[in-house]
């Protein structure tokens, strides 16, 4: 159970970070010191501190002993992290972000894909075949939640498919970025998600007969089927690379 300093801790850090996001706090600008933030939110110094520590551990502040914190460039910040990815949400992703985002997918997972294809044991198959069947649930149930609930299954059990620890971590870096992928290209209406439910059974299939060059392509496909969604088609030229 969170105690009442945590939850204020909590909201301090998303005041403060949701400010740093809309430009309030400048990069390079040195917030106020934890006696006049207190001040000004009417929270114990205890809250202030673990709010800018956390803020600190997010890469949105650089914090130095007996000096003010200061606010750290966007390039520093750690978009891998779900509450990062939460506040930016609300105050709004634009479309550069969501290019750099499809394009760090298209980075690894049609190889994860294919090593999936290749070192996959039954128990991997059936936590696939199981993540599969939510994502049709979803569908078929205009479930939003539930289709996302597969997609994400379904995109870390490849990773874990691979039973390369590397990646595995890295997947599970990123899985807070997938989601939010998953949520930015997901179709207003989820009945209309048939396409990428087969698509995804194709991909299992690909994985299951043990065919990695297949997998792989796949997996572009179904990466190269969600960035359209929200990227203009045919895609921007510097985008030609990656997709």
């Amino acid at each position: 159970m969170k105690t009442a300093t945590a939850s204020i801790a909590e909201t301090l850090t998303k005041d403060l970070a949701l400010r740093i996001m809309r430009g309030e706090l400048q990069p390079g600008v040195s917030i106020p010191g934890e006696n006049e933030l207190a001040l000004q939110y009417n929270v114990s110094r205890t809250s202030v501190r673990n709010a800018l520590q956390v803020l600190g551990a997010k890469g949105m502040l650089t914090i130095q002993a007996k000096r003010r914190s200061t606010v750290t460039p966007r390039e520093q910040w750690s978009f891998l992290d779900a509450d990062v990815l939460s506040w930016l949400e609300e105050t709004g992703i634009d479309d550069t972000l969501i290019e750099q985002l499809m394009i760090t997918r298209m980075t690894f997972e049609p190889n994860a894909a294919a090593m999936a294809a290749i070192n996959a044991n039954g128990r991997d198959l059936a936590d696939l075949e199981d993540a599969w069947e939510i994502m049709s649930l979803g569908q078929q149930q205009d479930s939003e939640d539930l289709f996302k609930q597969g997609d994400l299954a379904f995109h870390t059990g490849i990773l874990k498919a691979g039973h390369n620890p590397f990646l595995f971590s890295v997947g599970n870096a990123l899985s807070a970025a997938m989601l939010f992928s998953f949520k930015r290209t997901l179709e207003s209406d989820v009945t209309q998600t048939l396409e990428a439910v087969k698509a995804h059974r194709e991909l299992l299939e690909c994985i299951r007969l043990k065919q990695p060059e297949q997998a792989r392509l796949q997996m572009r496909n179904i990466l190269l089927s969600a960035a359209k969604k929200h990227l203009s088609d045919p895609l921007p030229a510097h985008l030609a690379h990656f997709f």
